[in-house]
């Protein structure tokens, strides 16, 4: 399903984009994270945060539920690392790959998979479904080069 944000939504996803950047501004990257930015894997940090902001809102908003803001102080980070995105749930998005990431931390929780669609203005967002994490911890799905697994998006569910 196809989510259409407006101007203003797509504007407060980008100012906490920001804030969050400037926040973690000269913050140590995690292992996995830092090797896939030294590999070209990742985009630049403030447009991950903005691209994962306007997702989560996307989600948010087409199923009614809360956005718990990802912006907060480093020092608070042990303290809200594991407060889900949306809801209950947690939202990844892709850019270049046919099938969501997620990792072990993901274990007992339900996963949603996005992709933006307007790379220019970022106001269309495609919502591919959900899937239980804990389904997809096997071999089969498992991803050496992001130390996680990837679930295809035509085995998501709406």
């Amino acid at each position: 399903m196809i989510v259409k944000l407006s101007q203003s939504e797509v504007r407060v996803c980008t100012s906490l984009g920001v804030e969050r950047w400037l926040t973690k501004f000269g913050s140590e990257d995690r292992p996995n994270y830092a090797e896939g930015k030294k590999a070209g894997r990742l985009e630049p940090e403030l447009m991950a945060n903005i691209r994962a902001n306007v997702s989560e809102w996307a989600v948010a908003k087409q199923y009614n539920l809360s956005w718990n803001v990802p912006w907060y102080p480093n020092e608070l980070h042990g303290r809200r690392k594991d407060i889900p995105d949306v809801g209950n749930f947690e939202v990844r998005t892709i850019r270049t790959q046919n099938a969501i990431p997620f990792w072990q931390k993901d274990a007992g929780r339900i996963v949603f998979g996005t992709k933006i669609l307007d790379e220019e203005y970022f106001s269309e967002v495609e919502v591919y479904g959900w899937f239980e994490a804990d389904k997809f911890m096997n071999n089969e799905f498992f991803d050496p080069t992001i130390s996680g697994w990837r679930v295809p998006l035509d085995r998501l569910q709406l």
